[in-house]
């Protein structure tokens, strides 16, 4: 059904799809980032969030109690909120979707609901359930009390613990709540409506709160794609102000080095040609780095050694056209073994026919790929010389969640120079400026002793510069489709040490499984470049992990289960994607058995995160690899801290695999 004016997607005043108050089902498009600020008596309310995958809509939330706008907070209540589509809307149905609020976080706004929404013309309506706070002002009995007396009890939303699953779906009542939007000629303008059932029950108990009417209106513009602001009337005495900046890092252009003319080699002079090879990291020529070609038959065979800044299936596509310009008259096949840091995948044969007509435009990838076999052809994987990158790191690293103070921050540079020799054995070797940060607050409220873990992150701050990384490496594929790596040295920025890793990662299944473990010990920040180290004791980490590749996405499922530097164990489970410019996502939930406690006395045993990573190579005078890192994820806990290793067997293996390639194949023509 085609609409006069869409409704243009905008948040509430927590950060998630919605209305005013209350959210919808909508969705947003896979990748939209989006940061905002909202004001509604008596919290301010700081919002990061992503569609991190077309079904899933994640929010980290600051809430802070303040008795107005410009005051600083009496209390902060960090959450983490998602949203879970259900079911798509159709041409009867309505769109469906599952949330929590505060699924992580402090309980002060844990709710969990279901929302049905449906569009009719200009018209976007909305209705739903809820538990928890945004049902406190329920009119009808839990229907989950008939199941179990644990879904009758009453929430406490004063308490200083977090949320937990003990609390989902409890409560003596349910709410409804329902409204609509509809989008207004001027386009970007909408009006919302909506009525909810959130009765403000701990501020009602903590302070006497006049609660507002359960009622708002107001509008929401977006002038831009990136911006939009919306206000509203809520019961008729409370204003709510809300501003978001958004934008979709998935359609977001990144240019290769190749769309650069420097980088091409198509400028001339000695400057030209220096700024060309720093922008490739070190890399003479911005060539397709092969073996000596081998001749088996009427096979012509070489190994690709893959880079990390083009699609890999280009790269075979260019390899191929390269080996197929080669081979005599008898050639009848062309086969690539791709390899990576010292690591083989399984061999990619061509047709040399097939790649002809590829080369010359008269046949497509989906003919190319129908007609393309896999299998384990053994070919040494290591390079006949050595190979070195440098890449830059733009590093900000935020906690909005903490419950101590409004927030942590930390803006960093870091400079890492890698290198690859023969028979699989890598190096590397960083420095980290420490540019701007706050972490001066963590010792306010942090037990600081020499067992902290990454509890005295803010002593790292100290000296203007510090050595991040300085290792040597050996990865190899032990056998077909296992790989091997074991690493030793300065291993991150607060730990040095050595370990190891093994990776079981069938080609033609979804699942992989990789077992590690690591002797770290801590290194003293006081020292030049921090790098002494702090007393003898050695922490040892380690954990199993199951991996899964989600079909028909590039979203890969794992769980980790072991035990953390600080010796508590527990586990930790996440999805991480990469796009196809290049950036990639990362969301985790930790959960361990350690009593950690922040300053009020709640639990701190569960603790969640997102990482992003914005490639940045197709800048100018920026090293290929390079990429911003934003991480917003909790600073200077000591609990379910896992160790930054610099080297990952299944991240060194993913631009070979199956699925990778697959979903990528239309850059073979390239």
């Amino acid at each position: 059904m085609a609409y006069a004016n869409e409704v243009v997607k905008s948040t509430n005043f927590k950060g998630m799809i919605g209305l005013n108050t209350i959210p919808t089902a909508r969705m947003d498009e896979e990748g939209i980032a989006r940061a905002g600020l909202s004001t509604l008596d008596p919290y301010n309310h700081a919002f990061i969030g992503m569609q991190i995958a077309k079904p899933l809509y994640v929010n980290l939330r600051q809430s802070m109690e303040v008795s107005s706008i410009g005051e600083q907070p009496h209390r902060v209540y960090p959450g983490m909120d998602f949203k879970l589509r259900l079911g798509e809307e159709g041409r009867y149905a309505p769109e469906i979707a599952f949330g929590m609020d505060s699924a992580l976080g402090h309980k002060r706004f844990s709710s969990e609901y279901f929302a049905l929404s449906k569009r009719y013309y200009n018209f976007d309506f909305t209705a739903g359930i809820a538990w928890g706070r945004m049902g406190s002002g329920g009119i009808l009995p839990n229907p989950l009390a008939r199941l179990s007396s644990h879904f009758d009890r009453e929430r406490n939303y004063t308490d200083q613990n977090a949320a937990s699953p003990a609390d989902w779906f409890t409560g003596k009542e349910i709410g409804l709540f329902g409204g609509f939007e509809y989008a207004l000629p001027i386009e970007g303008l909408s009006f919302k409506a909506d009525i909810g059932a959130d009765r403000s029950p701990g501020e009602r108990r903590s302070f006497d709160f006049d609660a507002p009417a359960l009622w708002s209106v107001g509008f929401n513009y977006n002038p831009t794609p990136w911006f939009g602001f919306g206000t509203s009337l809520i019961g008729g005495d409370k204003i709510m102000a809300r501003i978001t900046l958004q934008d979709n890092l998935y359609k977001r252009k990144i240019k290769s080095y190749k769309d650069n003319p420097a980088i091409a080699g198509k400028d001339e002079g000695m400057f030209g040609k220096l700024w060309a090879k720093i922008q490739r990291g070190g890399d003479d020529e911005p060539s397709i780095h092969m073996g000596e070609p081998v001749k088996d038959g009427r096979d012509l065979a070489a190994v690709l050694h893959l880079n990390d800044a083009q699609p890999s299936a280009m790269q075979i596509g260019r390899a191929a056209k390269a080996l197929a310009a080669k081979a005599d008259k008898d050639t009848a096949t062309i086969t690539i073994i791709p390899a990576r840091q010292g690591l083989r995948g399984n061999s990619i044969t061509l047709s040399k026919r097939d790649v002809q007509n590829l080369a010359e435009g008269n046949a497509s990838p989906e003919e190319v790929w129908q007609d393309a076999s896999f299998s384990q052809k053994y070919a040494s994987s290591g390079r006949d010389n050595m190979f070195e990158k440098l890449k830059l790191f733009p590093e900000l690293s935020i906690s909005p969640q903490e419950e101590e103070t409004t927030h942590l921050y930390r803006a960093s540079l870091v400079a890492e120079k890698t290198s690859e020799w023969k028979y699989g054995f890598l190096s590397g070797a960083g420095l980290r400026l420490n540019i701007a940060d706050n972490l001066h607050r963590l010792s306010k409220f942090k037990n600081i002793n020499l067992k902290s873990v990454r509890g005295d992150a803010d002593y790292f701050t100290a000296n203007r510069v510090n050595a991040e990384r300085a290792y040597i490496g050996w990865m190899h594929t032990i056998l077909p489709d296992i790989h091997f790596a074991a690493t030793a040295g300065i291993l991150e920025e607060m730990y040095a040490g050595y370990g190891g890793e093994i990776l079981y990662r069938p080609s033609a299944s979804p699942f992989a499984i990789g077992l590690e473990g690591w002797n770290a010990f801590k290194r003293d920040p006081t020292a030049p470049l921090a790098l002494g180290l702090r007393g003898d004791d050695a922490s040892w980490t380690g954990h199993g992990t199951l991996y899964y590749d989600i079909p028909n996405t590039d979203l890969t499922a794992y769980l980790k289960a072991g035990r953390f530097l600080g010796g508590d164990w527990g586990a930790s489970g996440g999805a991480e994607t990469q796009f196809d410019n290049g950036v990639k996502i990362k969301g985790y939930v930790t959960a361990t058995n350690s009593d950690d406690k922040d300053v009020f006395g709640a639990d701190r045993n569960v603790i969640a995160g997102l990482q992003l990573a914005i490639p940045l190579g197709g800048l100018k005078f920026i090293p290929e690899g390079s990429a911003a890192r934003i991480k917003a994820e909790p600073m200077g806990r000591d609990d379910g801290q896992m160790l930054d290793k610099p080297l990952s067997l299944y991240e060194a293996t993913e631009p070979m695999s199956y699925r990778r390639l697959g979903r990528n194949w239309q850059a073979v023509q390239n």
